[in-house]
């Protein structure tokens, strides 16, 4: 199925520019779209630490419940960079 190339307006020969009214808009538009992504980042996080898995009294519960989000987000690619590191390691041996 062959969709059609999108035309983005700064590719034609007669675009002039954005106004300042477009401008003003598209800033909003992000702002509240990125809110939203926020909140719904927030929720989902939310839900996961009241769940079994990581529950308020269990060890991971009492782990995250210390922790801020940028913690978590550090934790989070030292593993994951280590855990990439000996996949590598692993696939060199073959």
């Amino acid at each position: 199925m062959n969709l059609p190339a999108k035309e983005f307006p700064h590719e034609k020969p007669e675009w002039i520019g954005y106004d300042l009214d477009q401008i003003r808009y598209m800033r909003a538009y992000s702002a509240a779209r990125l809110e939203i992504n926020r909140e719904r980042l927030k929720r989902n996080f939310a839900t996961a630490k009241e769940g079994s898995f990581v529950g308020r009294t269990g060890l991971v519960g009492k782990v995250l419940g210390t922790l801020n989000y940028l913690d978590i987000a550090f934790i989070t690619i030292s593993i994951g960079s280590k855990i990439f590191k000996a996949m590598r390691f692993f696939r060199k041996k073959r």
